[in-house]
């Protein structure tokens, strides 16, 4: 296949330590260009990876020499590059979350099918062979029926972007939920679909969150939870209970479950993806995808309508909002009043 010619508009952090190089190790693309309004950051990137790609400060002035685009800005400025890009009847491929709004959202889809184009969104996770794994595992009721799952994902502190964005509600559309929570719930939907109905609390208060939780009902006697952490560690993994088994998926891991079987009790076993093809690098996989689609027409692993689902669920969680039980902080205050 003959290289697709791609541009890179936003060099932050995301670009600088995944999309970047897994592009130019990719034999399926040719980066073609690095846009970015901080001309100089753009221009670093460009000389650390020893690239011969164009540098410039505005997305318009290379649409006519690519073929498509990858959009890695800020998270408010999804929209406005990625409705530029697919008006001019590429393609693009847009870093999660797609966008701030599900109403924007919804309006890219609209445009791409007018265009007759499409919309990839850089849900990374989904890429993993143990992602298609679970869900095959899930369909044929392998584990036997599953009636609870529990998904906690936390860090003491976290990533810290170029521009410092997701400080901003405004430029990151909110906090953990959206930062990080959103791979896990766009697996959720993947493997489950919709819950019928839940509660959310996050402690924001007006701000980004650092913090939330959530319970999900999803009828039928399927019920989750999850829990998303920017102060606390966590054991970052999700759990899913079964009438047969209990199973376990790393958040980070890429191949393998482990499953206890509760007529095995004290045995653990590990269920591989053997036989997945495909590099380990799943920044690359991603784009590999991306040209595949390009030039074959076939459906992309996360298309617009799937990353403008998890948008509206993140909207849905915010909206039903309620302040979220702080012990950590009580204890801080406490210790404090005692050891001053």
């Amino acid at each position: 296949m003959v290289p697709i010619k791609l541009a890179i508009v936003g060099c932050g952090a995301i670009t600088d330590q995944g999309h970047l190089p897994a592009a130019l190790r990719s034999p399926l693309i040719e980066v073609t260009a690095l846009v970015d309004n901080d001309l100089a950051r753009a221009e670093l990137l460009r000389r650390k990876y020893a690239c011969s790609a164009e540098v410039c400060d505005d997305v318009a002035r290379v649409l006519s020499k690519v073929d498509g685009v990858l959009v890695a800005t800020p998270n408010h400025a999804h929209g406005d590059v990625a409705r530029l890009v697919l008006e001019n009847g590429l393609p693009v491929l847009i870093e999660k979350p797609m966008t701030t709004s599900y109403a924007e959202a919804q309006a890219l889809c609209e445009l791409a099918r007018r265009r007759s184009t499409f919309i990839s969104v850089g849900f990374v996770t989904r890429q993993y062979p143990v992602t298609r794994l679970f869900k095959r595992l899930l369909d044929e009721r392998f584990f036997g029926r599953v009636g609870r799952f529990h998904v906690e994902f936390g860090t003491a502190g976290g990533w810290a972007p170029v521009s410092n964005y997701n400080l901003d509600r405004k430029l990151s559309g909110g906090g953990v939920l959206v930062i990080n929570g959103t791979h896990a719930i766009d697996r959720l939907l993947y493997w489950f679909g919709e819950p019928k109905s839940f509660t959310y609390a996050d402690d924001s208060y007006g701000g980004v969150e650092a913090n939330c939780k959530a319970e999900l009902d999803y009828g039928d006697g399927l019920r989750g939870s999850f829990f998303f952490s920017k102060t606390i560690a966590l054991k970052n993994r999700f759990v899913f209970e079964s009438d047969q088994a209990i199973v376990e998926l790393g958040a980070n891991e890429t191949r393998q479950l482990t499953v206890t079987r509760r007529d095995l009790p004290g045995v653990r076993l590990r269920i591989d993806s053997l036989g997945a093809s495909g590099t380990d690098d799943y920044f690359q996989e991603q784009l590999n995808e991306f040209a595949r689609v390009l030039r074959d027409g076939a459906a992309p692993t996360v298309d617009g309508e799937a990353g403008a689902a998890s948008v509206r669920w993140c909207e849905r969680f915010y909206s039903a909002r309620t302040q979220l039980e702080e012990p950590w902080a009580w204890y801080r205050h406490l210790n404090k009043e005692r050891h001053p």
